[in-house]
């Protein structure tokens, strides 16, 4: 009897201090990364040099395929420790990097790939959605003021890539970007990442960058 009275506190007090453990605490990027937003399958994310959260599916051939990268939705709720505290501002500048991401991301793999991975925001075999999950313009004065990552702005996206013919989930991505110094902006930052992506994927190729990449715990 006391044993099963033992089991039950101790499962009981397990529940508490799993629930008071906010939820963005629980998971990867500190709950920025929704693992259910890219698919019901269980995903193994790895870091590559340039990217915070690849995953590949094992054995998929991106070779002779094209690209439809599909236009990025308004963002509306972010994702992370601190989504409640963006104002105005951020909600701003993620509008106006949604309107542009699905157009740079087919430029920036175009001039990667050329001919190899045709990449279009009208059609393509890949399915390529993406989303901003959470922005912030962080504080020129405070980077100025204070430096040491003071004041820094951040922006975080999710991309999955989608077999259009089985629907099958062939590549995921998920990327925070800060920008901590005066000599870079929120958006310029985010952009000039987003050239260093390509050309990683394009000199590596998406499974060899992934089978290289360290599992991500955290």
């Amino acid at each position: 009897m006391r044993s099963i009275v033992t089991t039950a506190v101790l499962s009981l007090a397990v529940s508490l201090l799993t629930a008071a453990v906010p939820l963005y605490a629980q998971g990867l990027d500190e709950g920025r990364l929704d693992p259910g937003w890219f698919s019901s399958e269980s995903l193994e994310f790895r870091g590559t040099e340039e990217i915070d959260y690849l995953w590949v599916r094992d054995g998929y051939d991106f070779s002779g395929k094209t690209l439809h990268f599909q236009a990025w939705p308004e963002p509306r709720d972010f994702v992370g420790p601190k989504a409640q505290d963006r104002d105005e501002n951020d909600h701003r500048l993620a509008r106006q990097m949604s309107a542009e991401m699905a157009r740079s991301f087919a430029d920036t793999l175009n001039r990667n790939f050329g001919s190899q991975l045709p990449s279009s925001n009208e059609s393509g075999e890949i399915l390529v959605e993406g989303r901003i999950a959470d922005c912030s313009t962080g504080s020129t004065a405070a980077k100025a003021l204070v430096g040491f990552g003071a004041g820094a702005g951040s922006t975080t996206i999710d991309m999955k890539f989608v077999d259009k013919k089985s629907g099958k989930l062939v590549a995921a991505i998920h990327q925070r970007v800060v920008s901590g110094t005066n000599w870079s902006t929120t958006d310029s930052k985010f952009f000039k990442w987003m050239k260093k992506f390509g050309r990683e994927v394009s000199k590596q190729g998406w499974g060899p960058a992934y089978a290289k990449g360290k599992r991500r715990k955290e």
